[in-house]
């Protein structure tokens, strides 16, 4: 999957309503392996991601914490996928550059993300982390909820 993913995903979800509060996922009952906390630093690190420019991160754990599918788009529209296999290969990486018109429609919809975390199984965990003004963001969602043409 490409930066397609990444944008259709995050279009797919509905508008946050303003009473929605934000607050900080709430990872402690996901696995306390080494492997998937360093999945989570990718998104909790808020200094490297805005250090190295990054617009927004997403990871999903599809076979539960063995791997990653991870995407990730820098503020020049770098977009770069692939599957992290902790501690051992990174696999399947693909690297695209988006248009400024891409760009702007990843901006808007970064903008209309539900507020409001979930927690779901690890199998359909979705963190998503992103750069909003001067602050790094993280959220995570239910892969489950997507549509069908998203799962």
């Amino acid at each position: 999957m490409h930066y397609i993913f990444a944008i259709l995903f995050l279009l797919d979800f509905v508008s946050a309503r303003a009473d929605d509060k934000v607050a900080v996922p709430n990872f402690s009952n996901y696995p306390e392996t080494e492997s998937f906390r360093y999945y989570l630093s990718v998104h909790t690190n808020s200094v490297w991601n805005l250090q190295h420019t990054n617009l927004l991160v997403i990871s999903a754990f599809p076979t539960g914490g063995g791997f990653a599918l991870q995407y990730s788009v820098k503020e020049s529209g770098q977009e770069s996928d692939r599957r992290n296999v902790y501690d051992w290969a990174i696999q399947a990486s693909h690297w695209k550059r988006l248009s400024e018109a891409d760009i702007k429609r990843l901006h808007s919809a970064l903008q209309n993300l539900p507020a409001k975390s979930k927690t779901p199984s690890i199998e359909r965990l979705v963190i998503i982390s992103f750069r909003e003004g001067t602050n790094w963001m993280t959220r995570s969602y239910d892969s489950g909820t997507l549509s069908k043409p998203m799962r």
